[in-house]
């Protein structure tokens, strides 16, 4: 554990950066013509599913490689998040879709921070994890809300 909870400029790059894709999606679904926002929220949805398997495997990991992580919240949580992913992937709906990766990531966002808090995490998950889910939360809620105003 670190015990200075400094969030490193990689963790910035690579936390934020991926979730830059969600907000364009977000966007694009209100501005794009066509049938391009259909694609977007298409795209919101692989890529959101993809971004939170990843975050389950961190966390799985994390467990795995430090001594004094619980094995068992690590696999409950990277369960959690893969599974949620997963159904993503496969309703039939895509407000359904979105809405499921929404609630993921906003539970990402809260488990993470209590699991850095504890050291289930990096400690600097305490202070990246809200923030940061937080905008993929914003993307695709704004894709969320195109569908069902439509």
């Amino acid at each position: 554990m670190e015990s200075e909870p400094r969030i490193p400029t990689a963790s910035i790059v690579f936390g934020y950066g991926p979730m830059l894709p969600l907000v364009a999606a977000g966007i694009g679904v209100w501005l794009l013509p066509g049938g391009w926002p259909v694609l977007a929220v298409q795209l919101a949805v692989i890529w959101g599913a993809l971004i939170l398997s990843f975050i389950g495997g961190v966390r799985r990991g994390f467990g795995f490689a430090t001594p004094g992580a619980s094995t068992s919240v690590e696999l409950a949580a990277a369960i959690a998040y893969v599974t949620i992913a997963g159904l993503a992937l496969v309703v039939p709906r895509a407000a359904i879709a979105v809405a499921l990766l929404t609630a993921g990531y906003a539970l990402a966002a809260l488990l993470d921070r209590r699991a850095a808090l504890s050291g289930n995490a990096p400690a600097h998950f305490a202070r990246l994890r809200p923030p940061q889910l937080l905008v993929g939360c914003v993307g695709l809620a704004a894709c969320w809300a195109w569908l069902v105003s439509g």
